[in-house]
């Protein structure tokens, strides 16, 4: 997709954005969706990538979503929208395939030529520019932001200023690799979201092995079993006590909707935490379609005597340590505490994801509410301050719940934040959806 530059020339009047997004995921990209069928609203939406991108480096052919199609950008806050995965698919002629497939979770490809589809249709998209620092003018009740273009980091002509009423973070997380694994990252030592990038250097190596037991880590795992050669030993662990599904039954569903949400934002923040360490298999499983394939794929290649698959839950990675051929893996056993060395020439991190430092809030610390971790404090409405004008997307979890990560929850959450900038209830929420009482 061509990317639309800023214009440069001087105004006569400074402009100020109703709206200003930094960071054009998923998230924000359906912020831009909703935001454009809601009149003089003036909103701009900026990322320091040159073009949308979703996990580039795990786009299998055979990945799917964890999520339903209806779960997209835009649906289920705005079922007539010309943004939906439906009017996607009747746009690309392939509307007809997808009934014809009944298969309602899409080819993770697919989805994200979704979105470079929708964000073709915006006018309010602007990438390649990178925020450096917003601050707040008290005088005027406005943000001015200091952004600068990626291509041209060192031309001073390429910085400008941006002013806003109000703001939303959508930078999205950061892959997060354990600290004994730091020292020895490299091309044989790498986290799973750089697997596409990384595979090269791994083909024909005799042994891999994969740490992490969540989606991503599942799907690597079974690319592995199906790319490599038989005589390559791969071996699987998880510190968790088994690879688990994660739970699509339609109690668990309900509780990534707002009622859960209200339910779990009045508890006390010590309550929260232990909650959320126990609800792992409610957003860190593994598709159920997903173990079958794989244990469907290690039954047959046992059939035909291969003996060097090994899976090893209870695991616990503490050390890496390099040799001269290869590496060693420390582990202690979560259940026996007994320590365990193994070792292999490649190792794959699938060791999940933590939410990204925004360094150009700095100016604005003492508008923003922290708690003791040094966490966003996160008001109902999605606001970290106290003029309901400065807004997150994901980096709720540790106050909202588990779903704050959940692509489904994308548009009630933009639903919310739009509401709160508009004074009104633009777009209506659907309240009160649950039949459990939390």
């Amino acid at each position: 997709m061509q990317n639309k530059s800023i214009d440069l020339r001087p105004e006569r009047k400074k402009r100020i954005y109703d709206l200003v997004g930094i960071g054009i995921g998923p998230f924000n990209l359906g912020l831009a969706c909703m935001s454009d069928s809601v009149e003089n609203l003036d909103a701009l939406f900026i990322d320091e990538k040159k073009s949308f991108q979703w996990h580039p480096g795990l786009l299998l052919p055979s990945a799917r979503m964890q999520v339903p199609f209806y779960a997209d950008l835009i649906t289920l806050a705005d079922p007539m929208s010309k943004f939906t995965y439906i009017n996607y698919l009747h746009a690309k002629q392939r509307l007809f395939h997808f009934a014809i497939l009944e298969n309602n979770f899409p080819k993770r490809m697919e989805y994200l030529d979704y979105c470079n589809w929708a964000a073709s249709l915006l006018e309010t998209l602007r990438f390649g520019w990178r925020c450096e620092k917003i601050c707040f003018n008290k005088e005027e009740n406005i943000y001015e932001m200091v952004i600068r273009e990626t291509s041209a980091s060192e031309i001073p002509e390429k910085k400008l200023s941006l002013f806003a009423r109000h703001i939303v973070m959508g930078i999205g997380s950061q892959a997060y690799l354990p600290p004994c694994a730091e020292k020895d990252r490299g091309n044989t030592v790498f986290h799973g979201s750089e697997y596409l990038f990384k595979i090269r250097w791994i083909t024909g190596l005799k042994s891999i092995s994969v740490i992490g037991s969540g989606q991503s880590g599942a799907e690597i795992f079974q690319d592995l079993l199906q790319r490599m050669e038989p005589e390559i030993e791969l071996n699987w662990f998880t510190r968790n006590a088994e690879f688990f599904p994660m739970d699509y039954s339609s109690f668990a569903l309900e509780m990534a909707g707002p009622d859960y949400i209200d339910y779990f934002f009045s508890l006390p923040a010590d309550q929260k935490k232990s909650i959320l360490k126990s609800q792992n298999h409610l957003y860190k499983g593994i598709n159920a379609s997903l173990i079958r394939e794989i244990y469907e794929d290690l039954d047959f290649q046992s059939l035909r005597g291969r003996k060097n698959l090994h899976l090893y839950p209870n695991m616990e990675l503490y050390e890496i340590v390099p040799q001269s051929d290869g590496h060693n893996l420390k582990f202690r056993h979560t259940r026996t505490g007994r320590a365990e060395e193994f070792r292999t020439k490649a190792i794959i991190l699938s060791t999940g994801y933590r939410n990204t430092r925004a360094d150009f809030l700095s100016p604005l610390r003492n508008l923003i509410r922290y708690d003791d971790a040094g966490q966003f404090i996160v008001n109902r409405n999605y606001s970290i301050d106290g003029r309901n004008s400065l807004f997150v997307q994901n980096a709720e979890a540790h106050t909202h719940g588990f779903n704050a990560s959940d692509l489904g929850l994308g548009p009630y959450r933009n639903a919310v934040i739009l509401n709160t900038i508009l004074g009104k209830e633009h777009f209506q929420v659907e309240r009160k959806i649950s039949f459990q009482h939390y």
